[in-house]
């Protein structure tokens, strides 16, 4: 009787360690592949699925326990990066025929190394396969692309408590990689509606705000449809502008590797090569920024109207990032215009025009006074300049003088500039001159002897009258 326990006891013995030598070979051979979608990384919304867990084997009835544990702290990927095991959550579905979803005792795990307890059975639980729902946080995370893999294992606890088979294997989460900007850009608009613009040491320059969610580091470039301008206008004008793209620079603001370029038919890096590097939650918003150069709107964009050209941005993913080893890219359209507003400004330098008549030489010989850079004149569109006088004479009190005394016109070496005599009906200066800003005239008053005459007689006094030019007859 003796000899006979002591042989049952070693063939146990022998069968255990049987057992656990299978359930040891198959602990790696098996590998559950999970992809996290896109869309949840975008949305910051948890992502559920069905994994299969294994297969229970019950050994007697017993009231067994379900655990779960990973083999490390955090998925790691195969290239570079981790993230925490906390991020994975677990729960069963089905153990055989026994279905546990709804079941208060069912608990959800967040996967540690130290196990959490899935399932303490109230009743015997037959054998069978087993079905587990992995729940994925995605808010809590950074996601960078690649394959991220940690061991987990699905165990049962007590006494005769059966076992699970494969007891081990690796959980492989793949984060796909994308650079995903919105589908169409729209336009950036940069508005010339102030003469000041054209005066300002830094020139004019807007920004557009695009949002862009991706997982792996990423270049952006621009480059435009055409290499010039389309123009249209509704106002008149001598001839088209020509203005090439080039004249306008594009920048990013608040990137570390930004780079400007001038916008270009071919493709423009907008950083260096390090690139854009994976956002903080997968989406930041870049700030374009768009400039033209008081000298180019002054030789280009002078004439009112809507300068147009349409933009192809490009998202490329950066050399640095070593997954997926192929390209990523990302492309949307967009347009820049330049609206340019009819603008004009006329500024007399000089408010006040002496001409004295102190000696006989004078009223001899007439007088003339030379007026230095006396008008400056801005206009955005062709133009046309008058002069007129407020009143029907220069007067002095109850006397007066008739304004056909008085010649405007321009100085020795200034071009363009017709000669008039001073009328009450405004009289045109310069016809159909092209669009400009801060034109310099030097003008000239004068009393020429032949009217003289004029001036005979009259009391001593200061004779005046208002002048005013302007861009249109009234």
């Amino acid at each position: 009787m003796q000899r006979k326990k002591l042989y049952i006891k070693q063939n146990f013995a022998v069968c255990f360690l049987s057992l656990f030598s299978f359930y040891g070979h198959h602990t790696y051979a098996q590998t559950t592949a999970i992809t996290l979608p896109q869309a949840n990384i975008q949305a910051r919304t948890d992502y559920n699925t069905a994994i299969n867990a294994g297969t229970y084997s019950s050994v007697i009835t017993v009231l067994p326990s379900f655990s779960v544990k990973s083999g490390s702290a955090t998925f790691t990927s195969t290239t570079s990066g981790s993230f925490p095991a906390s991020a994975v959550y677990m729960k069963l579905s089905s153990i055989g025929s026994l279905v546990l979803l709804g079941l208060g005792t069912n608990n959800e795990v967040v996967l540690s190394t130290g196990g959490g307890l899935l399932y303490a059975a109230v009743a015997s639980v037959a054998s069978g396969a087993i079905a587990a729902n992995a729940r994925i946080a995605t808010a809590s995370q950074t996601w960078t692309a690649g394959v991220f893999s940690n061991v987990v294992s699905f165990y049962t606890q007590g006494v005769l408590a059966g076992s699970i088979s494969p007891a081990s294997y690796t959980l492989s989460i793949t984060i796909p990689g994308f650079i995903s900007p919105p589908a169409s850009i729209g336009t950036t608009s940069i508005a010339v509606n102030d003469l000041s613009f054209y005066r300002s040491a830094n020139g004019i320059s807007a920004s557009q705000i695009i949002p862009v969610s991706s997982t792996v580091p990423y270049i952006p470039s621009i480059r435009t449809g055409n290499a010039q301008f389309s123009f249209s206008t509704t106002f008149p004008y001598n001839t088209l502008p020509v203005s090439p793209v080039s004249t306008v620079s594009a920048s990013l603001s608040g990137v570390a590797t930004a780079t400007a370029t001038n916008l270009s038919t071919s493709d423009q890096a907008l950083t260096a090569a390090g690139g854009i590097a994976v956002p903080t939650n997968n989406s930041s918003s870049i700030t374009h920024t768009y400039s033209v150069s008081t000298a180019f709107l002054k030789s280009n964009f002078i004439q009112a109207g809507t300068y147009t050209v349409p933009l192809t941005y490009t998202w490329n993913k950066s050399s640095s990032a070593t997954y997926p080893t192929t390209p990523v890219q990302a492309q949307a359209s967009g347009s820049l215009t330049i609206a340019v507003s009819d603008l004009g400004e006329i500024i007399a330098n000089q408010q006040s025009v002496n001409l004295p008549f102190t000696t006989t030489s004078n009223y001899v010989n007439g007088v003339s006074t030379n007026m230095s850079s006396h008008l400056k004149l801005s206009k955005t569109t062709p133009y046309n300049l008058y002069v007129r006088a407020t009143s029907s004479s220069f007067t002095s009190g109850v006397n007066s003088i008739p304004l056909s005394v008085l010649r405007i016109g321009p100085m020795a070496g200034q071009t363009g500039v017709n000669t008039v005599t001073l009328s009450t009906t405004a009289q045109q200066l310069i016809q159909n001159a092209d669009p400009i800003i801060d034109r310099t005239l030097d003008m000239q008053y004068s009393i020429p002897a032949a009217q003289t005459s004029n001036l005979l007689g009259k009391p001593a006094g200061t004779y005046t009258a208002n002048i005013i030019y302007s861009f249109v007859a009234p």
